[in-house]
């Protein structure tokens, strides 16, 4: 009877060992996703700050303002934008092209944590609308 004591000892071990291996699998598991969901609220908030600046622009150019910078720099929460808007005629005049362009550099690190590279990680959105001159008899004499 003793001998059947002494194969059941090292049982607990091993299965103190599996447990803790399992528990460590479902540790790491929970880690990666909630890594991933902080990067991708990251960029979702990137994404909705570019949109932002992005219909700023627009709405300038659609006031016909003069003073609507062409090229702009913006720092916003640690990442930098870059807003272009432009208007250009098209046939006699009569109507604009408009363009606006809001690019910047995704921060973050990669799934197998690799700084990215700034040219794989440029994001950019890019909107057009066009704008029809008002006819004279609109605004009268």
């Amino acid at each position: 009877m003793t001998r059947c004591a002494h194969t059941q000892q090292g049982m607990a071990l091993i299965e103190a060992l599996i447990a803790s291996a399992v528990l460590g699998i479902g540790l790491v598991g929970a880690t990666q996703l909630t890594l991933k969901t902080l990067h991708m609220a990251s960029e979702s908030r990137q994404h909705t700050v570019a949109q932002h600046l992005a219909q700023e622009a627009m709405d300038c150019l659609h006031a016909r303002a003069s003073v609507c910078p062409g090229e702009e720099k913006i720092l916003v929460q640690g990442v930098r934008y870059t807003r272009q808007a432009r208007s250009t005629a098209r046939g006699n005049g009569q109507i604009q092209d408009l363009q606006v362009s809001v690019s910047w550099a995704a921060s973050g690190n990669s799934a197998n944590g690799a700084v990215l590279s700034s040219a794989s990680a440029d994001k950019r959105i890019e909107w057009h609308s066009s704008v029809s001159a008002v006819p004279a008899w609109v605004t009268g004499p």
